[in-house]
């Protein structure tokens, strides 16, 4: 990895997020489940690492938040630097390799435990929905 940086799993969320478009606080959160302090604190943290630059567009920007149209100080803008795209793809490599090394079988129960994982997300989210819908009916 770049300069030994090791990047925590919030910090890569946040990166991949920025290269996808969602490149400020507020499209971030909109897209994970990451609290709006915590995508903040990893904005600072990949600017100073260089991963990153942080711009504050001076410019106001509508936007439904919560259901609603507001309109706001534009949040400050992220770009990935090529550090930050050199730092990504040797992530992504890793990843991948950690996956290829892994045995036909080992990769089996690997996939059998995601997709045991992926039911119960969409069971819990299944009857989410049906409690949302009674509570709105």
């Amino acid at each position: 990895m770049t300069d030994d940086l090791q990047l925590r799993d919030i910090d890569q969320a946040v990166l991949h997020h920025i290269t996808e478009g969602y490149n400020d606080t507020q499209k971030i959160t909109q897209q994970t489940t990451l609290k709006t302090h915590r995508v903040r604190y990893s904005l600072k943290k990949l600017e100073k690492q260089g991963l990153i630059t942080v711009e504050q567009p001076d410019q106001m920007v509508e936007r439904v938040v919560d259901g609603q149209k507001r309109v706001f100080q534009h949040p400050k803008k992220a770009e990935l630097t090529d550090k930050g795209r050199q730092t990504l793809r040797e992530n992504d490599q890793e990843d991948l390799e950690a996956y290829q090394n892994l045995t036909h079988k080992e990769l089996v129960v690997k996939i059998r435990s995601l997709e045991k994982d992926i039911n119960k997300l969409e069971n819990a989210f299944e009857a989410f929905r049906k409690q949302v819908k009674e509570k709105i009916s």
